[in-house]
């Protein structure tokens, strides 16, 4: 699951991916990201007691990577935008439109 801490979820999909995590708990692996360390999923979930559970089902028997990198997708975005800026027309002066490389 990427990016599971980036929006608050929902009674109901709080459920769903309880029943998930507990359902693969001591069963079969599950590898999650989250942009938010445990400490702040309290902020993700609406029920604190879920949270709490979720996270000890997740952390029992796990090996957890702490990534302190520039993200990836914005590194990738950001080298996208400039490749387009590069490729925009400029105005010459003498009329000409001319491609920037």
């Amino acid at each position: 699951m990427d990016d599971l801490s980036y929006v608050r979820k929902d009674q109901a999909e709080t459920s769903v991916l309880f029943e998930l995590i507990a359902e693969r708990y001591e069963r079969k692996s599950l590898l999650i990201t989250a942009n938010q360390p445990f400490s702040g999923w309290n902020d993700v979930f609406p029920d604190p007691g879920m949270t709490v559970a979720a996270i000890d089902r997740l952390v029992h028997h796990s090996t957890i990577f702490e990534l302190n990198v520039e993200s990836y997708r914005c590194r990738t975005a950001s080298d996208k935008q400039k490749e387009r800026r590069r490729q925009l027309p400029t105005d010459n002066p003498s009329g000409a439109t001319t491609m920037i490389s």
